[in-house]
């Protein structure tokens, strides 16, 4: 894969962490549309809920849009989000020990180990801020990287505000479940983008270091 290729599949990849249903299975079906307004750090949106429980956002720019979908995704799947920011942290050694293996969503590694090194690989390099820094649109737009700063945010206020809410025996108390930066957003759209590339062969990556 070319590196400008890899600059626009980073940027698709990013954008698609956007489109609501895209990255993760809706809410079970409810009943009448159902409004939200959530607000938090100078952002909002209006998230109105349809048939199937699908989340259909009203922002006035991309950092607002992100937001909302930031808000949407944590309330449909926050522990499925905060597992793979573990994974794009490179601690999932940290959290569910070196031999278990991940769920490969963001890494096809064997174990989690593999997938550690490979991510604090990324990070201690500054992949992902490089290819940030490329301007459009060979890299990202302005408006993909304020939709990134924008799910965060969105995230994390949902988070601030629901974490003792969370039911789900996968993640309720834990401590993983953690705020993120715009940055830990940018590193999963790369994970997705390389996954069918150089992410098929990270335990071959990790092991030559």
């Amino acid at each position: 894969m070319t590196f400008r290729n890899r600059l626009r599949l980073f940027a698709v990849s990013g954008l698609a962490l956007f489109t609501v249903s895209a990255s993760l299975p809706p809410a079970a079906a409810s009943g009448a549309p159902e409004a939200r307004h959530p607000k938090g750090g100078g952002l909002s949106a209006t998230i109105r809920y349809t048939e199937y429980g699908i989340p259909h956002i009203v922002a006035k720019d991309y950092a607002n849009l992100g937001f909302g979908t930031g808000w949407a995704q944590a309330a449909d799947q926050v522990c499925t989000l905060a597992d793979g920011f573990v994974t794009v942290r490179g601690e999932r050694s940290k959290f569910f020990g070196p031999d278990a293996a991940p769920d490969f969503s963001l890494s096809s590694a064997a174990k989690n180990l593999s997938s550690d090194l490979y991510f604090r690989g990324v990070r201690d390099s500054g992949t992902v801020e490089k290819l940030l820094k490329v301007p459009a649109p060979a890299g990202p737009s302005r408006d993909a990287k304020e939709s990134m700063r924008g799910f965060a945010a969105g995230y994390n206020a949902w988070l601030r505000q629901n974490r003792h809410r969370i039911t789900d025996p996968a993640c309720r108390g834990a401590s993983w479940v953690r705020p993120v930066a715009a940055l830990d957003v940018a590193v999963r759209g790369f994970a997705l983008a390389v996954l069918g590339g150089q992410g098929r062969g990270i335990d071959g990556i990790t092991a030559a270091r």
